[in-house]
């Protein structure tokens, strides 16, 4: 029922509108030094002396979340179905605490993974550092550094940044295991991941697939591929097991696409200009061509192409019902499209949501086939 999500967001929206965050909920990381006035560090204090007080702090600002709400007015609406789609209360709860994040703010909501523990794994990430050795990439100017994860159970090497180990590794963003049994690689899947980035998620299913297991990784962008190689060549026992496939996923094959390189944030451009070319391909092309005798798990991370490559696996996923774990933030209706798209093919699949950063992206749907 409508009312159900309504009730939902307008709880989280009166719960979180006393808060005032500031520092404690940005991720310097990613974002760069939080630039606070002296204002907002003595709201932060405050938050932070009177976490459980009843006074809302309105800043001067308080329009945004008038102008946001009417902006998400339509998506709004087309939120409440995907909410009682949602199969626990964690995913209905996860998805209310995210439109209050859209809503109000920074400063005023913390996504559920920002606690203490997070920050420890943050600091456990920094130390499994090994060596001196790094790589310089060009988006964002970001340095990767060399990671060796034995002491959290992976014999993996690799070149990434703490947040990806911590992402990856620690927090298990493409495994849900708030439900029984577990969603996620197991011993002997065949894998598509969609997205290969630096290889680090190809590593990771590499070693719970184990020797029996497949990984067919999708990657196209050359810096990409770079660090990729190089990862790969750090890990030769899982090297076998990973098929890496520079092409990219959509609904037909054999289109040639344009993008400008950008990093793990390269996207295609849809018809628009760009200063690099790359050949589609689908996954039931795909599938087909290889005689893949199964798909157990598809994970897709893909700049905003995700529901056209869903397009692209319709036969795959109806044939092989595999387990589900797709990226839902890149674009607005993304979090609607998607589980609705999944959920009309009639599939008997149940649908759970995820979010695994402080701030908005890394939102993951899980669906898992009932029958």
């Amino acid at each position: 029922m409508a009312q159900h999500f309504y009730i939902a967001l307008m709880q989280e929206l009166i719960r979180n509108t006393p808060n005032w965050f500031g520092l404690d909920n940005w991720d310097s990381e990613i974002f760069g030094s939080y630039e606070a006035t002296w204002k907002s560090s003595l709201l932060t204090r405050f938050n932070r002396s009177f976490p459980q007080r009843t006074v809302a702090i309105l800043p001067n600002y308080f329009g945004d979340p008038i102008d946001n709400i009417s902006r998400m007015e339509g998506l709004l609406t087309e939120l409440s179905p995907v909410y009682d789609l949602l199969a626990d209360e964690y995913s209905r709860a996860t998805l209310t605490k995210l439109v209050s994040y859209k809503i109000l703010g920074s400063n005023k909501v913390k996504l559920p993974v920002n606690t203490d523990s997070y920050w420890q794994q943050r600091r456990s990430a920094h130390a499994l550092t090994n060596g001196a050795d790094t790589i310089a990439i060009k988006f964002n100017n970001w340095v990767l550094r060399r990671f060796a994860l034995s002491k959290i159970g992976y014999p993996i090497e690799l070149y990434t940044l703490p947040g990806g180990v911590q992402i990856i590794f620690m927090l298990h963003q493409y495994e849900y295991g708030k439900t029984s049994p577990a969603i996620k690689a197991c011993r002997g899947d065949y894998v598509i991941d969609a997205g290969g980035g630096w290889g680090d998620t190809a590593l990771y299913f590499a070693h719970e697939v184990g020797p029996e297991g497949k990984v067919y990784t999708f990657e196209f962008t050359p810096e990409n591929l770079e660090v990729f190689d190089r990862n790969i060549k750090l890990n030769s026992e899982l090297a076998d097991r990973i098929t890496v496939l520079p092409r990219a996923l959509w609904e037909r094959s054999g289109e040639e696409c344009t993008y400008s390189p950008h990093g793990p944030a390269t996207s295609l451009n849809n018809g628009k200009e760009g200063s690099m070319r790359v050949t589609t391909l689908s996954i039931d092309d795909f599938v087909k061509e290889e005689k893949l005798p199964k798909v157990d798990l598809i994970k897709m991370d893909i700049e905003g192409a995700e529901l056209d490559a869903l397009r692209g696996a319709e036969e795959t996923i109806r044939t092989f019902k595999p387990r589900l774990a797709i990226s839902v933030y890149h674009k607005p209706n993304d979090i609607v499209d998607i589980p609705l798209y999944l959920n009309d093919l009639g599939l008997g699949y149940e649908f759970f949501l995820d979010h695994f950063t402080i701030y908005e992206g890394e939102t993951v749907l899980f669906a898992n086939p009932t029958n």
